[in-house]
């Protein structure tokens, strides 16, 4: 005797296409929320930078070597910005800061001589910025002089990742490449 596959009723199917479209918007929402950096977070003034840059390097005698400077404070015009989605960037190098009493994650990006410059955020990082003002989002900006390039990094407070990371993995990096596309530093093309 055969079995005949019996249709499923029409409620479940579409209960099943309803259920799937949303955890597929979920799943979009929250990789967008984690991945794209669509907001702006500080404009790097590089006029400003350079004179700063050229005056301490003056006054440190550094005509060889490196020269750097920290800022702390950006301007507060922060929010959505299409050039945080059109200009491009170029990483250099992410990872964790060696100090011992609190570990912070940086992103080393590198900006062409004469282009201007921003700093944008994904959602999730500009989220824990505002829940936590009091957390450490800075960058440093340092040129060398065999390059009229600019190397900018931003440190991103969030040793708090760091122990649970080792904890589950064994490694402090299993979420180094999230955590590298929190803070992009974009440059004019």
């Amino acid at each position: 005797m055969k079995r005949k596959n019996l249709p499923l009723p029409i409620y479940f199917q579409s209960s099943l296409l309803i259920l799937t479209i949303f955890l597929l918007g979920v799943s979009l929402i929250l990789t967008s929320f984690f991945s794209l950096d669509i907001l702006r977070a500080r404009i790097i003034d590089i006029d400003k930078t350079n004179q700063l840059l050229e005056a301490k390097k003056q006054k440190e005698n550094n005509y060889l070597g490196t020269t750097k400077v920290i800022f702390s404070q950006g301007f507060s015009d922060k929010g959505i910005d299409p050039r945080c989605l059109t200009w491009p960037s170029k990483l250099s190098y992410s990872g964790w800061s060696d100090d011992p009493k609190d570990h912070d994650f940086f992103i080393d990006h590198y900006i062409p001589p004469g282009k201007k410059a921003i700093i944008c955020a994904t959602p999730a990082l500009s989220a824990a910025l505002a829940i936590h003002p009091r957390k450490r989002f800075l960058y440093e900006v340092s040129k060398i002089e065999l390059d009229d390039g600019l190397y900018v990094r931003v440190v991103v407070g969030l040793s708090e990742v760091r122990e649970p990371c080792k904890l589950f993995t064994g490694s402090v990096d299993c979420v180094n490449s999230i955590l590298a596309r929190q803070a992009v530093v974009k440059y004019e093309p």
